[in-house]
């Protein structure tokens, strides 16, 4: 099948249907890439971090500094824990209920960074379909128009009406496709990293404020 031909016999609301969803797309493919990325490059520096408390064998304030690596998201998450640690220890106020606050209000805003356009995705996922919906039905009319006005019904006047009506709802279903399973993977993946960060941040508590190394 030749897509660009059908394309440029399709008529004029036809054309802006099927450039609309190819934008979509576009926009679409570009999230799922950039979110596959950051998500994956933030689960490592999870995994590394991990590693690193694995390996202190004593940790407190002055050497969790040692956890931040650079500029990357958990790296500036873990800077301010330290920054509140050290202003706290040294105030003689440091304790579990005010660092666990400090630590939840940051990770939520640290979650909500972690994925950028999932309300696009979902947006895609559940509207692109209806346009594609309204293309096809807008070029059936076509069809019976293009129909009326030849005065026949032969499979030679209604195909190609037909043809240019459909490829509108597969364009939407190409669209909403990957934006759907993109959307759920990424809402699971946040989900669980954001399990994962909550049991950093309470290993870090509980070894802060109680001096004890955890098994």
């Amino acid at each position: 099948m030749d897509v660009l031909k059908l394309f440029l016999s399709t008529g004029l609301m036809g054309k802006f249907i099927l450039l609309f969803l190819f934008g979509m797309s576009l926009i679409s493919w570009y999230y799922i890439f950039f979110n596959l990325f950051k998500l994956r490059s933030f689960e490592a520096r999870l995994a590394q971090c991990f590693e690193d408390v694995e390996r202190l064998s004593y940790l407190k304030a002055t050497n969790l500094k040692t956890l931040v690596r650079g500029d990357d998201e958990l790296s500036r998450f873990i800077n301010k824990l330290s920054e509140y640690i050290i202003k706290a220890s040294e105030g003689g106020s440091l304790k579990m209920e005010g660092l666990e606050e400090l630590a939840k209000v940051e990770k939520e805003a640290l979650t909500l960074r972690l994925a950028s356009g999932l309300g696009y995705l979902a947006t895609c996922a559940s509207t692109a379909p209806f346009i594609g919906l309204f293309g096809t039905v807008w070029g059936i009319m076509k069809a019976f128009h293009d129909i009326g006005l030849k005065g026949s019904a032969s499979l030679a006047t209604v195909a190609p009406g037909i043809a240019e009506a459909l490829v509108n709802t597969a364009m939407g279903l190409f669209v909403a496709i990957p934006a759907s399973m993109a959307y759920n993977y990424f809402v699971l993946k946040r989900e669980n990293l954001s399990k994962k960060l909550d049991i950093l941040v309470q290993r870090l508590n509980l070894e802060l404020t109680t001096g004890k190394k955890l098994l």
